[in-house]
């Protein structure tokens, strides 16, 4: 139940923090193309503090669904898995 509320919360960071950094890169250069230093640290101040706190959202949901992944991973082979008596019961000697 956690990871299907953790993955799309995941997804929605991602998107957030790259569409931040996209923001962040052409407000800069714009500011550098048209030569005004006060945009780009404008730039700078508004949109890295969200970018941040998206990113760092995103690298905690990350590991915490790296977790969930490789208990589901364990759990799946150890389904798999088959006592050896079951195994070699359908053999006839």
């Amino acid at each position: 139940m956690a990871h299907r509320l953790l993955q799309p919360l995941f997804r929605l960071s991602i998107l957030v923090f790259l569409a931040g950094g996209v923001v962040t890169v052409l407000g800069q250069t714009l500011g550098i193309v048209l030569g005004d230093a006060r945009w780009v640290m404008q730039v700078e101040s508004s949109a890295q503090p969200p970018t941040c706190i998206a990113a760092s959202i995103c690298g905690i949901l990350s590991f915490v669904l790296s977790y969930r992944r490789s208990q589901d991973a364990r759990d799946d082979a150890e389904n798999d898995r088959l006592p050896e008596h079951t195994a070699n019961a359908g053999h006839a000697q």
